[in-house]
């Protein structure tokens, strides 16, 4: 239980991680800080006040309104649908990587990356030639909550959230007019009791969506790969079976080098909170450290060991309770294809000397991490 210097207080142990996820004294709901605002010609401020409409920024029983609808068009056979696009993408990308000069693949740039752009913004209608500029926008609004950024950072991200809004809402427009089978419209015709969403509802869970389908699942396959490879023993046992193992394996990476150490979405002390002996006053910010509770050596057996067949696998990759992740079983399955194939077709997979190189944005995560595929 520390008390951040910029304000917040982080919990990094297991039991207090989890008991912080599902106390409804500890709110997800932002917005209340600005409820009652007038609204604001400001686009910036406008975009901001649609964010704080995403079901995962809701308390009950607003969120459990919204997740429902959401859920609709997020249901496993929707999932199950993208399982072929999937594994036709990963099989291209690596036949590409194959047939460059020496067989190298970059994990980053040439694998997670442009497999899960791809997915993401197919599932919410972002056309082909935006698809590089809409993923990169996401590094200026990451900024956005960082106490560290300038003021230039600030501003880049301010307007990179305007245009990602901008984007989506034309999105939105186009398929109120003409419906195609995809998330955009399911949403768009999502119902329940009654109840639609609203359009900034709809642009807010659609950001939702694809900054977990669309970044963090990158980073979790290629730091996975990374890793089964830096653990060669690990490696060979899972080219042994993929198809059995690699499930195990997925969710052990996620345990072990987390794709978010912190939840994106901070919560709001509704009043004293006491968690892990410490009272939390009300008013507070707490951020959850999801990294370090599963690293936590009172719930795990020699926690520093990257092990794929772990059993004891309850950890808190995609949170608890009712925000727990609604993109899990899409993150799984791009995960679980892209490190399959892999072992299936280069079963001799081996990193390229001195070419892992880490992001200087964030020390946890890579940005380039080389490979030569041998078979």
């Amino acid at each position: 239980m520390h008390r951040s210097p910029y304000g917040y207080w982080l919990l990094t142990r297991y039991d207090d991680v989890a008991a912080a996820l599902r106390d409804p004294r500890l709110s997800s709901h932002w917005g209340r800080k600005h409820a009652g605002a007038p609204a604001s010609d400001d686009p910036f401020l406008r975009a901001q006040q649609v964010i704080f409409r995403s079901f995962n920024m809701q308390d009950p029983p607003t969120h459990t309104r919204l997740r429902a609808l959401v859920q609709q068009a997020f249901t496993r056979a929707a999932v199950d649908e993208q399982r072929d696009r999937v594994l036709g993408l990963v099989d291209d990308l690596l036949d590409a990587g194959a047939a460059r000069p020496g067989h190298r693949l970059d994990l980053v740039a040439e694998l997670a990356f442009p497999l899960t752009i791809t997915i993401a913004s197919e599932m919410i209608g972002i056309p082909t030639d935006e698809q590089l500029r809409f993923r990169a926008s996401f590094e200026d609004t990451e900024r956005l909550g960082d106490p560290t950024a300038t003021a230039e950072q600030r501003q880049a991200g301010r307007d990179a959230l305007v245009w990602q809004l901008a984007t989506i809402a034309d999105v939105v427009e186009q398929r109120r007019h003409e419906p195609r089978a995809d998330l955009v419209t399911a949403l768009v015709q999502a119902e329940a009791g009654g109840e639609t969403l609203s359009t900034d509802e709809i642009l807010a869970a659609l950001l939702t969506i694809y900054t977990a389908a669309g970044t963090t699942t990158e980073r979790m396959i290629s730091s996975g790969v990374l890793l089964l490879l830096r653990h060669p023993e690990q490696w060979h046992l899972l080219c042994s079976d993929p198809p059995a193992v690699v499930p195990g394996a997925v969710t052990e990476i996620l345990r072990y080098h987390h794709p978010n150490q912190q939840t994106t979405t901070n919560r709001l002390a509704l009043e004293d909170v006491t968690i892990g002996g410490v009272t939390i006053p009300a008013g507070s910010t707490v951020r959850v450290a999801l990294g370090a509770a599963n690293r936590d050596p009172s719930r795990w057996t020699e926690p520093e060991r990257f092990d794929i067949t772990r059993r004891e696998v309850v950890s808190l990759a995609f949170g608890q309770g009712i925000h727990y992740c609604i993109g899990a079983p899409l993150a799984r399955m791009q995960a679980t294809i892209a490190i399959e194939r892999l072992a299936e077709r280069f079963p001799d997979l081996r990193l390229a000397d001195g070419e892992v190189r880490h992001d200087p944005r964030r020390m946890d995560r890579y940005e380039r991490v080389l490979v030569e595929l041998h078979r």
